[in-house]
């Protein structure tokens, strides 16, 4: 009796035994590594194929969410030219600058030339008095034959340097683009427009100036100074007044008087420089108002109200 109730035990331990080394074949992830389950791996027969498992899809992936692809580096753009500042209302008009200031000690006297000049250099030098040149670079869109080799000159003999535009009716942006390529140190080189009778058929319009001035500024942030005589000051104070370039700029005044005594405030409170001798005067009365030494008397002669360190300090195209 007892033998066979331990029989049946030792049969039921071995069925235990056995069914506890069969590997699911389902599951990969099972975690048996006794030598029971190494055997059991050998074997050619399984309880169940492979094939036959279910398969567990879980839960699908979501559709990614899609990634832009980086925005390439943007190109940089170079800064648009301010638009210029009006200068402040300057001081009311000083009259004492406006009689015969040319005999003041204080002044500086600047000539301006073109190539019907003649400039002996070594007698101008004489004259301390005399400290820049302004030279006619280009008239309509040609270039003045004497320019480039008179700056030369000036410039290794220390004078300041300036050069002027004779606008000529028609081909604005041709004659501006001519003007900037005659300029090679802009920093140093006074630029300026010569606007002479404005209403002439030959001449540049007002209207041709501020398209020739505004591309000059696009083109390089600098803004001109503005010759004009008595007559053309008086038209550019009532068509230009609102106009923030015209207010910023220099007014180079030509009136070949020893005394000014309507000076035509407006956009302009006084001259940065005075043009008070030239051809013009010194030819009908046969002396001129001022005469610097090396030249004739058809050169243009011109006044700063103030000593040289107070030009150099202006001399620019702000």
């Amino acid at each position: 009796m007892k033998s066979d109730l331990l029989k049946k035990l030792l049969l039921l331990f071995v069925l235990m035994l056995t069914f506890a080394c069969v590997e699911d074949p389902c599951n990969k992830d099972n975690s048996t590594t006794d030598s029971a389950s190494d055997n059991s791996s050998s074997d050619t027969t399984s309880l169940k194929g492979e094939s036959d498992c279910p398969v567990d899809q879980g839960d699908p992936d979501p559709d990614p969410t899609p990634v832009p692809d980086p925005a390439p580096d943007p190109v940089p753009v170079p800064d648009p030219v301010p638009n210029p500042v009006p200068n402040p209302d300057p001081a009311p008009t000083d009259q004492s600058s406006l009689s015969h200031p040319w005999t003041n000690a204080n002044t500086t006297i600047i000539i301006d030339a073109y190539e019907g000049n003649v400039i002996d250099w070594d007698k101008m030098a004489s004259d301390k008095k005399m400290v820049a040149v302004i030279h006619r670079s280009s008239i309509g869109t040609r270039v003045d034959s004497k320019y480039v080799q008179r700056r030369e000159v000036a410039l290794n003999r220390g004078y300041l340097w300036g050069a002027y535009h004779l606008g000529r009716r028609g081909n604005t942006i041709r004659q501006a683009e001519l003007f900037l390529s005659l300029i090679e140190d802009m920093d140093n080189t006074l630029m300026i427009l010569d606007l002479e009778d404005t209403g002439a058929s030959q001449f540049m319009s007002i209207d041709e100036a501020e398209i020739f001035m505004n591309y000059i500024y696009e083109k390089t942030g600098k803004v001109l100074t503005v010759y004009a005589n008595h007559s053309t000051t008086k038209m550019l104070n009532q068509r230009m007044k609102n106009s923030a370039l015209f207010q910023q700029s220099k007014l180079w005044y030509a009136r070949f008087k020893s005394t000014v005594s309507d000076f035509p405030a407006g956009i302009w409170n006084n001259y940065f420089l005075w043009q008070f001798s030239s051809e013009i005067n010194c030819s009908r009365t046969g002396s001129c108002l001022y005469n610097v030494p090396g030249t004739t008397n058809n050169m243009d002669i011109n006044v700063h109200n103030g000593p040289y360190r107070d030009l150099a300090s202006i001399w620019n195209n702000d």
